[in-house]
């Protein structure tokens, strides 16, 4: 579990996690259970997970672990419940071989490579699907704040099913026209191709964008990771 939306400013001592316990924590089995990570080693990570009064949940390190032994912090119900989602698509996506955000986009993609050929009629697609105005998306960086709120709210499970595609193909335009390069098909061994923006001997992965925000916990914000890939291929290339 991250740090960064606990509703404790500090990381709860090992003393303040017991104090918690002893007066309002209730353990709850089956996500401690969830959490618990064996390795090859023989080696067993097994955090503890409590329910706590208003709709919390207290999440302990292992106490006998490395890192952070008994520490712990505090998660909203909401938060928590989707990161329980997240962890269960993550492991369900390594499973099947989509831990990558190429394979995870070849898996899902319905027109794989012919993608570079349908740019304009992906982002018409786009456009009406989520009722944007055609104004809005003008391939600047402020119109991917628009596409991130409409996508959140048709829903990410939805975009990832029905607009993958149609979502890289927007980024990879904003991406494309802010460096001046091309749609390329990058070919990794047969059976895996995909579309690349191209600029000199440089390389920009819209499909890395749109994995990391279709992936991630946090509210979709399409806008600051186009920008840090094309920051990226700023700092590598040019």
């Amino acid at each position: 579990m991250g740090k960064k939306q606990s509703l404790n400013a500090k990381r709860l001592t090992k003393k303040q996690v017991q104090e918690l316990i002893e007066s309002e924590g209730r353990l709850h089995e089956e996500f401690t259970d969830f959490f618990e990570e064996a390795y090859s080693t023989g080696y067993k990570n097994q955090p503890q997970v409590y329910e706590l009064s208003g709709d919390r949940f207290l999440f302990v390190f292992d106490p006998k672990g490395i890192s952070l032994p008994g520490k712990g912090d505090i998660y909203s119900r909401e938060y928590f419940l989707r990161e329980i989602r997240w962890h269960q698509k993550v492991r369900e996506d390594i499973s099947h071989g989509r831990g990558n955000s190429v394979n995870h986009w070849i898996y899902y993609s319905t027109h794989k490579v012919r993608l570079v050929n349908q740019i304009a009629e992906l982002i018409d697609q786009l456009i009406e699907c989520l009722n944007i105005s055609p104004d809005q998306l003008d391939f600047s960086y402020k119109s991917l704040d628009t596409l991130s709120k409409k996508s959140e709210d048709y829903g990410l499970e939805k975009v990832q099913a029905e607009l993958y595609d149609n979502l890289v193909a927007y980024v990879g335009e904003v991406i494309r026209r802010r460096v001046e390069g091309d749609w390329v098909i990058r070919e990794d061994y047969p059976g895996c191709e995909y579309p690349i923006i191209g600029v000199n001997q440089g390389v920009l992965m819209p499909i890395n964008v749109v994995w990391q925000e279709l992936d991630g916990l946090e509210p979709m914000n399409l806008r600051k990771e186009a920008a840090n890939e094309v920051r990226r291929f700023s700092l590598r290339y040019r």
